[in-house]
C-alpha cells in the first residue's frame, strides 16, 4: 500500500501506523473511537467450554432444580444451546402437567422463565420440545438454572435438559 505517510517498504497498513509518532496515534484513536490495537474476540478469551446434561425417568415430584450454572467473577458465558423435553412413559391416575423448565436469574435481579416443555395431555408417548434457536450472553454472577415438575398422581415422566456454554475472560 502506498501512502503519503508510508515508506515505500511498508506493505501493510498497520507497519504504517506502527511508523507514527505516539501522539498522532494517540490522537486517531480517539478520532475513529476505534483503538490501533483491537481486543481478542470472545471466543479467544480463555474459553473454556462446559455442557451440562440432565435425564431421568421419574414418578411425580415437586418442583426440583436439576441444573444450575453460575457466571463467575471476571467471566462472561455465551450460552449457546438451552433445550428441555417431556416425555410421558406411563399414564398417571389423576393427571397434572409435567414440565421441565429454565430460569435466568441476572446478577442482582429476580428470577426469569425463559423457557418451558410442558405435557397437557395423560398419552402414553406424549412429548414436548423446547428449544432457544439463539445464544444468550451472561455476566458475572448471572445464573441459569434447569428445573423439573410434575404433581401428578402415579405414572412415569423422562425429563432431559441440556445447557451449552462457553465461558471467557470479561
Amino acid at each position: 500500500m502506498k501512502s503519503g505517510l508510508c515508506s515505500k517498504t511498508q506493505a501493510e497498513p498497520s507497519m504504517c501506523l506502527k511508523s507514527l509518532p505516539a501522539k498522532i496515534r494517540k490522537w486517531l484513536s480517539m478520532r475513529t473511537g476505534q483503538p490501533i490495537i483491537g481486543r481478542p474476540a470472545w471466543y479467544d478469551r480463555n474459553p473454556i467450554s462446559r455442557a451440562y446434561i440432565y435425564e431421568a425417568t421419574l414418578a411425580p415430584h415437586s418442583v426440583a432444580e436439576r441444573i444450575s450454572y453460575t457466571c463467575p467473577s471476571g467471566k462472561k458465558a455465551m450460552v449457546e444451546l438451552v433445550s428441555a423435553r417431556v416425555e410421558r412413559i406411563s399414564a398417571a391416575s389423576i393427571a397434572s402437567e409435567p414440565k421441565a423448565f429454565w430460569e435466568l436469574t441476572p446478577s442482582g435481579g429476580s428470577a426469569k422463565e425463559i423457557l418451558r416443555a410442558v405435557i397437557r395431555t395423560n398419552n402414553v408417548g406424549d412429548k414436548e420440545f423446547a428449544v432457544i434457536p439463539t445464544s444468550l450472553t451472561m455476566f458475572s454472577g448471572d445464573a441459569i438454572k434447569g428445573w423439573t415438575a410434575d404433581l401428578s398422581t402415579g405414572g412415569l415422566v423422562t425429563y432431559y435438559l441440556t445447557l451449552k456454554i462457553t465461558e471467557f475472560d470479561a
